[in-house]
């Protein structure tokens, strides 16, 4: 077997290493070859089966992981597709003679330092030639070409043919287009929603806010069977057009030109396509012309619900169409992708506590998968699936997502959002990776993540940073209000919280959060009759948005029990107790078991509201607001002047303080807002 056909086979097996299921049946259908052929080849080269050279090319990668990163056995076995971790170990044993542990605590130190001397080394030399490779130095080989970072923009097409039935075509070829350009690696692709054609001039205000040093612009002409796309690359700097083509081709071929434009963008950019980016950018996800042309409905509907979530028609278009696609082709995995994202779009918060949460979810997406194990969305939904029940195991499918697309913002958004009271520095990194890579209808929201992130650690300046980010992207005033109004509070500032409450209020008297922050801040200036009034409106509000108050009901219950209410409160504390515990079953444990330990004091069982703050002081992030409450919360009044509340407030504060610390170093490490040094 020659080395080129060796090599393939290799990167075949690299690409299916997660996926336990890929043996020979699937590497021999990839490959294109009959099982007796490829079994004969990699015989003559190696000796091996072709499940002995899978299994060989898993175990080599295994042992990289071990030398190279910081995994468990147990995660090293499941990123080479193993199983079983015991199964892992013996067949490491079997191929090098000796168990994975035994091998990195043995190795790992040799390598490190073979690296450390290589890298002295290396840095000799680097410094002796630095001179010449300095950009724009006057002795520099690289003279003055931009560095920058390269980032692009797919503007939404315009369609100028007169057959409407084929206009979602312009919003396929898009989405499409914009997906193959983002599984490349040194290529940042922001995605982005529609845009008013009067709007796309380069010095636009809209496509500033992109951030982008590329944009592509397309126009769409269909004629019978035939099309023509127009596509511009712009220099966003200059706003010069770069590069300008015409393709031409039949509807049939809509998917060989899709990744005919997206190779040839990339090359104008001088971004790196490898062997299998290219061998994934030309893949055909079906061979089924009907399937493939529901499927491109299904997409564009579903782009318009994205664009409004009140469109609940296009999320039933997209459905209806997306099953017509498997009714064509049954293996057609990107339309399981999209069945599992309706699943997903469907789901309420208050489905929380049902055991079938997101089941619908994670059965499409792992469907999709068999089909095809390179779709990044279809991690992302099991990464979803999985944060949704606070596992860790939703860190290798964001992972394996972004291996597949290092542009998925909707992974990076996951992670962030795992991480949120788990690691404050790992969840501002992963959504402002996000942030880089999306201008959508959800850039706002991650810009409100960040805010939370930087409020919930006490860094207010920080986070009225990305206050004013958002107020200037979306104009939103009454959530500009309600955010300071959340920074006030914290600062012990209770009357300037309410005055900013208050003017959200009368922008929006209908928002929940806003009524439970005015409820809150009268509580904390001990007026239960206008905290009544809130009280109120909170209970009416959520009953009308089917939006359980998990968080809620100890709070709702103080307010009747100020009020002489006690039938009521008593209701709400129970309340309270159930929704903690179920939380805290399914490992949501950081807000649960505060809202736990509060209700238990206020009902002066003292032994289980110690016992609960007990496990919170225990847990890996106590974030500064954690502390916050323990100073203020009115529901902790009967233990607040115990020993063992003061002992476990002082641990808190000190662990608070440290995170805080941490997030304010790594911030101004990142110089997120050079503007104020």
């Amino acid at each position: 077997m020659n080395h080129d056909f060796n090599q393939k086979l290799t990167l075949i097996v690299q690409e299916n290493l997660e996926n336990e299921n890929f043996g020979p049946e699937q590497l021999v259908e990839i490959i294109g070859k009959s099982h007796s052929t490829v079994h004969r080849r990699i015989k003559e080269y190696s000796g091996q089966s072709i499940s002995q050279f899978i299994r060989s090319t898993r175990l080599s990668k295994a042992k990289e992981l071990l030398l190279h990163e910081d995994c468990t056995i147990a995660e090293v076995a499941y990123k080479v597709g193993f199983g079983s971790p015991a199964y892992f170990n013996k067949c490491f044993h079997d191929e090098f003679g000796m168990p994975p542990g035994e091998f990195k605590k043995k190795f790992r130190l040799k390598e490190t330092r073979k690296r450390f001397r290589v890298l002295i080394y290396i840095l000799s030399v680097v410094l002796l030639l630095s001179i010449f490779f300095i950009p724009n130095h006057p002795l520099s080989v690289l003279g003055n070409k931009n560095t920058a970072e390269k980032t692009i923009a797919v503007l939404p097409f315009n369609y100028l043919g007169s057959e409407k039935e084929k206009e979602h075509l312009a919003n396929v070829l898009m989405l499409e287009i914009t997906s193959k350009l983002s599984i490349i690696d040194n290529l940042v692709v922001v995605s982005t929603p529609p845009i008013n054609p009067e709007n796309k001039e380069t010095n636009s205000p809209i496509v500033k806010k992109l951030g982008v040093n590329y944009l592509l612009e397309g126009t769409l002409h269909t004629e019978d069977n035939k099309m023509k796309l127009i596509v511009n690359l712009t220099n966003t700097k200059n706003g010069e057009i770069e590069w300008s083509e015409t393709f031409n081709s039949g509807l049939e071929d809509v998917l060989e030109m899709e990744s005919n434009i997206s190779q040839t963008v990339a090359q104008k950019l001088d971004a790196v396509i490898t062997p299998v980016v290219k061998m994934r950018m030309e893949k055909i996800p079906t061979l089924n012309s009907e399937a493939n042309d529901f499927y491109q409905i299904g997409r564009a509907a579903h782009m318009d619900y994205w664009q409004n979530n009140a469109n609940l028609d296009a999320l039933d278009k997209a459905e209806i169409n997306y099953k017509k696609a498997l009714n064509n082709d049954s293996t057609f995995a990107q339309a399981y992708v999209g069945l599992a994202q309706i699943a997903y779009d469907k789901t309420t918060w208050s489905d929380i506590f049902k055991n079938t949460y997101l089941d619908t979810v994670l059965s499409l997406a792992n469907m999709a998968l068999s089909f095809d194990n390179t779709l990044s969305n279809a991690y992302t939904l099991r990464g979803d699936y999985y944060r949704a029940r606070f596992s860790d195991s939703a860190i290798v499918q964001y992972e394996q997502a972004l291996h597949f697309n290092p542009n998925s913002w909707q992974a990076y958004y996951g992670l962030g959002n795992f991480y949120l009271v788990k690691n404050s520095i790992k969840s501002a990194q992963n959504i402002l990776e996000a942030t880089k890579r999306r201008r959508g209808p959800e850039y706002p929201i991650m810009l409100d993540n960040l805010v939370f992130i930087f409020t919930l650690n006490g860094l207010f300046e920080e986070a009225q940073e990305f206050i004013n980010q958002k107020l200037l992207w979306d104009n939103d005033s009454v959530y500009y209000y309600r955010r300071l109004a959340l920074i006030e509070e914290y600062k012990n500032n209770f009357e300037i919280a309410i005055e900013y409450g208050e003017k959200a209020w009368s922008l929006d008297s209908s928002n929940l959060n806003v009524n439970a922050i005015l409820a809150f801040n009268y509580i904390l200036l001990k007026d239960y009759n206008k905290a009544f009034f809130y009280n109120e409106r909170i209970l009416q509000l959520s009953k009308q948005l089917n939006f359980k108050l998990n968080n809620e009901h100890h709070r709702v219950g103080y307010v009747y029990l100020m009020n002489g209410d006690t039938l009521n409160a008593m209701k709400y504390f129970n309340r309270q107790i159930n929704a903690s515990e179920k939380l805290i079953r399914m490992g949501n444990s950081q807000d649960a078991l505060y809202d736990l330990a509060a209700t238990y004091a206020i009902l002066n069982e003292k032994d289980k509201a110690f016992e609960n703050l007990g496990r919170l002081e225990q847990q890996d992030t106590n974030l500064w607001f954690i502390y916050f409450y323990l100073t203020n919360d009115p529901l902790l009044n009967n233990i607040r002047n115990e020993s063992e509340f003061q002992k476990i407030l002082s641990q808190v504060k000190v662990k608070a303080e440290k995170e805080r610390n941490n997030l304010k170093h790594w911030t101004e490490e990142q110089e997120l807002f050079p503007s104020n040094n």
